[in-house]
């Protein structure tokens, strides 16, 4: 694991920012265009329990801010990617959208296995629930990354894995503050269990990692 992960996490400078400026403008711009096509959604950000109470177009917000969590975070690791394939992704755009495309895949097979485990151990939960909680909370996160990027690339800072480290930290606490919330507010009775909880847990976002993991060090 060691050697997979010193492979594919090298830190190289970066010569050329542009393609940062790039991706922080149209990260905005879609920020923008969201802001039109989802205003209920964007205006009850300021309250998870206004957001809940939005029921338009949580499908669509959910893969906006999915996308751009997925491209921010590719972004913000790009410097440490292997440049094994640079033959075929010769530029730092390119990587950034392979890397995007398998965060976006990941995501994907995390939900769908997360189902899978849910119906095999009988775990009810609330679907729109749980979709509303995670885009209120995914689209702070991809509030975080968007100031990480910057000041990582153009804030002039000197040591950038503590910065990395920070984001990092940052984004596990909205995610704790999310199941935080998924806990104590299913409508379901049985959701207020403890034991539950942990089952749910292990069912819905553990063990999807996990065979997703397995999955990686067998390829």
């Amino acid at each position: 694991m060691k050697t997979l992960a010193a492979s594919i996490f090298v830190e190289r400078p970066t010569e050329s920012l542009d393609w940062v400026i790039y991706i922080l403008v149209g990260s905005l711009l879609v920020i923008v265009i969201s802001r039109v096509l989802f205003a209920n959604n964007v205006e009850s950000l300021r309250k998870i329990e206004r957001f809940q109470e939005v029921n338009d177009n949580q499908g669509p917000f959910a893969f906006v801010c999915q996308l751009l969590f997925s491209v921010l975070v590719s972004t913000l690791i790009m410097n440490y990617l292997t440049n094994e394939y640079n033959f075929i992704f010769h530029t730092p755009i390119l990587k950034v959208l392979a890397v995007s495309f398998i965060i976006l895949l990941v995501f994907a097979l995390r939900n769908l296995l997360g189902m899978i485990a849910a119906y095999a151990m009988g775990i009810s939960f609330d679907q729109n629930f749980n979709l509303k909680t995670s885009n209120f909370y995914h689209a702070y996160a991809v509030g975080v990354l968007w100031i990480a990027v910057l000041l990582f690339y153009f804030s002039g800072i000197s040591y950038k894995i503590p910065l990395l480290i920070g984001t990092g930290i940052i984004l596990i606490i909205i995610r704790g503050l999310q199941y935080a919330y998924k806990f104590q507010n299913q409508n379901d009775k049985q959701s207020k269990i403890w034991y539950y909880n942990i089952l749910y847990l292990c069912a819905l976002e553990i063990l999807p990692l996990l065979v997703l993991f397995k999955f990686l060090i067998m390829w």
